[in-house]
């Protein structure tokens, strides 16, 4: 008699089982759930916001040697530019002085003597 009941007993357990409806999804799984997607959404604005802030780090380094090396570039330009123009005045100026003074040879002597 034991075997007899134990197989009702099997056999009541899985009828009962087979007839239950499938459990319908509760209010709280489905917050829980929308809950998760949101915060998987954050994570991955988080860790996409965090590359740009990387790549913006990075980008901002770079402008800053190359503003230096532009800095120091023009200030040896502009130095240079200076040096060349003092250089260029004062051939100008040595010109000058030898056009006096060859204006100044071409001058008859006897006119030159003869306004003393």
């Amino acid at each position: 008699m034991g075997r007899g009941v134990m197989g009702v007993g099997v056999a009541l357990l899985l009828g009962a089982c087979a007839r239950e409806a499938p459990p319908r999804p509760s209010e709280a799984l489905d917050r829980s759930a929308r809950i998760l997607a949101k915060l998987d959404q954050l994570e991955a604005d988080l860790h996409d916001e965090g590359s740009k802030i990387g790549l913006y780090d990075e980008l901002e380094g770079r402008h800053r040697q190359v503003s230096q090396v532009a800095c120091q570039v023009s200030a040896e330009h502009v130095q240079e530019i200076h040096r060349l123009a003092l250089a260029q005045e004062a051939k100008q100026l040595a010109k000058a002085k030898k056009r006096r003074a060859v204006a100044a040879a071409r001058l008859p002597r006897h006119r030159a003597t003869a306004m003393n």
